[in-house]
């Protein structure tokens, strides 16, 4: 038998602020994506929230006491460093970045901290008043100079009821920071990556427009594997309720000849994935006011054919050694992707069913690929794991390139 995969270890530490509590939903989707979680608090924590929460949320003990030598359950402050991947500070108060930034150690959370010689992450949340102080900035300068990871917080209305930055950043994306630290990867070193996502809107008049159901997911989780597999990436995207991933260079598009447009200028690269579902037709003649109703029972608009954005990337000089575009369809799925792979001249063509439990607004698809000489059916997947998998389709690819050409030589 194979040897389990040891799980990553992450150290939470807690500082008593009004966002202590959201502290809770980032160990709670670390435990979801499996990783192992250990937690610090320090005394005023328990102001906010009771210690019992976070120990029954564990289901172990939790530490809060340097000197609590009584409890064979609390180990010191270099045990308990030893054993981590990463350490994260949420919320992170003004005293506690002050203490950080210069080396105080009069308890177990920050007497840790400087014990500590992982990566660490700290998260800020305070009145706006104290994030713009020039201490509170001359300390968070100091840990940028140690390669210590600031979360920045976001602007919004605060607990005191002022609005200006300092709420804690999203838990999701927070989570996503430390999933992308961990997901680091070198199977698509030194390649670029273009992926398009959302969908495309074509205004009618200033107020309406054509669009489709496009979630973006798909594409955004794309955009993520190649991101931690190494690729240099960049996602180019449509309207969608998505938060901009991290790590990658980020451009928004509405019509397909903004897609077309952004996409141009990102080549030449390695890899391109047009995952977006940009509109087919275009509006010909674009009313400059709104078109009212008035007494007609019947308005007539006439439409023209979109850019073709897919394929103007596989015909281009700059064409990327790998062009991959998705297809959405209703019925006679592989015939029709055999038919787009030729008509746009790219090299896989990604296809799907949408139906009300698979496509568009969910989580899950269920894909086949077409190649120029193969068909891969692939089983329902989260879209997150389809990505993945698609990823390493990629880094094959590559290989095999690679090898054919050092074969060549």
């Amino acid at each position: 038998m194979g040897r389990e995969k040891s799980k990553k270890k992450v150290l939470i530490v807690v500082t008593g602020g009004i966002a202590s509590y959201k502290s809770l939903d980032l160990i709670r989707s670390l435990i979801k994506l499996n990783y192992e979680v250990d937690c610090i608090l320090t005394k005023s924590v328990s102001q906010f929230v009771a210690p019992i929460t976070f120990s029954s949320l564990l289901g172990k003990n939790i530490f809060t006491d340097l000197f609590k030598l009584n409890d064979s359950s609390q180990m010191n402050h270099i045990n308990l460093v030893n054993k981590v991947n990463l350490v994260v500070v949420i919320p992170a108060t003004a005293n506690f970045i002050g203490k950080i930034a210069n080396g105080i150690a009069d308890d177990l959370a920050s007497t840790t901290i400087l014990a500590t010689r992982c990566p660490l992450f700290v998260a800020p949340a305070m009145n706006t008043g104290m994030y713009e102080n020039k201490a509170v900035k001359s300390n968070l300068k100091i840990l940028k100079k140690r390669n210590i990871k600031i979360l920045e917080p976001k602007h919004g209305k605060l607990a005191c009821g002022q609005v200006g930055k300092g709420k804690l950043m999203d838990i999701d994306l927070i989570s996503e920071n430390i999933v992308q630290f961990f997901n680091r990867s070198t199977l698509l070193k030194g390649k670029k990556a273009v992926v398009t996502s959302g969908p495309s809107q074509e205004k009618i008049d200033p107020v309406r427009y054509i669009s489709n159901f496009s979630s973006g997911i798909q594409g955004y989780e794309i955009a993520k594997a190649l991101r931690n597999a190494g690729a240099r990436t960049t996602l180019i995207s449509g309207p969608t309720k998505l938060d901009q991933p991290l790590g990658m260079k980020f451009k928004k598009a509405e019509t397909g000849k903004e897609f077309l447009n952004h996409s141009l200028t990102e080549l030449p690269a390695d890899i391109y994935i047009s995952v977006a579902a940009i509109a087919d037709w275009k509006i010909e003649n674009i009313s400059k006011q709104k078109i009212k109703k008035n007494k007609q029972s019947n308005i007539t608009l006439k439409f023209s054919k979109n850019t073709d954005v897919l394929y103007e990337v596989s015909k281009n000089n700059k064409r990327p050694s790998l062009v991959i575009g998705f297809a959405a369809e209703t019925e006679n799925l592989v015939e029709n992707a055999k038919k787009k792979l030729l008509k746009k001249k790219c090299d896989w063509i990604i296809a799907n069913i949408v139906s009300d439990k698979l496509g568009f607004d969910e989580t899950d698809n269920k894909v086949t690929i077409i190649k120029e000489d193969m068909v891969i059916e692939w089983p329902s997947l989260s879209k997150l794991n389809i990505a993945e998998k698609l990823v390493l389709e990629i880094s094959e690819y590559f290989s095999k390139v690679k090898k054919e050409f050092l074969c060549q030589k």
